[in-house]
């Protein structure tokens, strides 16, 4: 499986440029690989559910075999995958075609029950939590992580208590470059793009880590 997962991923981040350059020679094919309830956020999605229930196999595996921090933080984790998928499919809301209640028609910009896309008194909760402060966070995560982790002999004990996965630098490399790309393009929904390329390096990262005692996938002869 982890082989499979691999070439997958790498396959995705081939094609993830291939988009961008539709968007430049074939508008119309792009509006309809980016639009909502399409390829692009379906396929974002899949990826975040794929993490989730892969990293929901190994903590049921593990527990608190690795001690009560390690379990806390990845039940958090996996609930913010699997709240990641949800917000994709707008919790199966336009699948399903249920009507929202009059408060988020009145404060969510899409019209959705849910904390996605909120605006209040003039403020997009939106942007504040999934721009601004995601930015900064994942920011951080890519560029910072993997220097404090070798040199910082509390940032690597922190990290490895929590298990969290480690970019390379390899994979951050192709993040950014591909993040670059995608601004290039001027165009609202990019950030549909950006949010598939988030989901796919993130699952690399979580199979194939720098901090190889945090993969994702166990090997069937580790006890623990």
């Amino acid at each position: 499986m982890e082989k499979s997962i691999k070439i997958a991923t790498k396959i995705l981040l081939f094609l993830l440029p291939l988009v961008i350059m539709i968007f430049f020679f074939n508008k119309r094919l792009y509006n309809e690989i980016i639009k909502e309830d399409c390829l692009i956020e379906y396929l974002t999605a899949l990826l975040l559910l794929t993490i989730c229930i892969l990293l929901v196999i190994k903590i049921v595996k593990i527990r608190y075999s690795e001690g009560y921090k390690w379990l806390l933080f990845n039940i958090i984790l996996a609930l913010g995958l699997f709240f990641g998928f949800g917000k994709e499919i707008s919790w199966g809301q336009r699948i399903f075609e249920v009507t929202s209640n009059d408060f988020f028609r009145e404060y969510n910009l899409q019209r959705e029950t849910n904390l996605h896309n909120f605006k209040i008194n003039g403020i997009k909760i939106n942007q504040w939590i999934f721009s601004y402060a995601f930015s900064v966070l994942f920011g951080c995560y890519f560029l910072f992580l993997q220097r404090f982790y070798k040199r910082n002999k509390f940032v690597k004990n922190t990290v490895n208590n929590l298990g969290l996965p480690i970019p390379k630098v390899s994979q951050s490399l192709i993040f950014i470059a591909i993040t670059i790309m995608i601004m290039i393009i001027p165009d609202g929904k990019k950030w549909e793009l950006l949010e598939c390329l988030f989901a796919t390096i993130l699952l690399l990262i979580f199979i194939e880590p720098y901090n190889r005692t945090a993969k994702l996938l166990l090997k069937k002869n580790k006890r623990y």
